[in-house]
């Protein structure tokens, strides 16, 4: 009897623990290379990298395993990580340089007023050279009236005063362009510390 009874208990014990491992028995169900679904109790290593599940021996997902992403998107990743940085790093060095929006609107003023100054004084060089033009050429024009042959040092200082008036010109022009750009970079700087201080206030 007791022999019996031993016998029950042990088969009891071995279904019990043969129950327990079918019920932790999972299978994975990944797409093979012609599209098709398969449900095996493994994964080729070669298939794991497009994702899988992970399915109870009862066909229920256990767990979902995301496709590895592409390089494509490895670097879109990179990329939106590296322009985070570059974005902190930025907010950082205006937080450092600046205290109030008027700081940067003071800044931008003071700059501004230099670059206009520099453009005002090629203008005034600019004028000038132009009135130097006009006495050569009317010198020029006299001269050719009354006959006479005008000086090569006269034909010379004219091609060299209007080489001249094209050089401030492009000066000119690289001053205003630097202008537009500097305004701009403030007004840039004056809005993204409007909403640093802004996202502050809000914490």
């Amino acid at each position: 009897m007791r022999k019996s009874m031993l016998w029950f208990s042990v088969s009891c014990l071995l279904g019990l623990a043969s129950l327990a491992q079918a019920q932790e028995k999972v299978y994975y169900r990944y797409t093979n290379d012609e599209g098709v679904q398969v449900l095996e109790d493994r994964i080729p290593p070669k298939y794991v990298p497009r994702g899988y599940e992970v399915v109870s021996m009862y066909g229920e997902v256990l767990r979902t395993v995301p496709p590895a992403p592409s390089d494509e998107e490895l670097e879109a990743e990179a990329r939106e990580r590296q322009a985070r940085q570059e974005r902190e790093a930025y907010e950082q060095e205006l937080k450092r340089r600046y205290s109030t929006v008027k700081d940067i609107e003071d800044a931008k003023r003071r700059s501004l007023a230099e670059l206009q100054g520099n453009i005002s004084i090629l203008e005034s060089n600019l004028s000038n050279v132009r009135l130097q033009i006009r006495d050569l050429e009317s010198r020029a024009a006299r001269l050719e009236r009354s006959g006479q042959e005008v000086p090569e040092s006269v034909l010379v200082n004219l091609g060299t005063l209007k080489t001249e008036v094209q050089e401030i010109q492009a000066q000119i022009r690289h001053r205003q362009e630097e202008y537009d750009e500097v305004a701009d970079k403030f007004d840039q700087d004056i809005e993204a510390f409007a909403e640093i201080r802004a996202a502050e206030g809000r914490r």
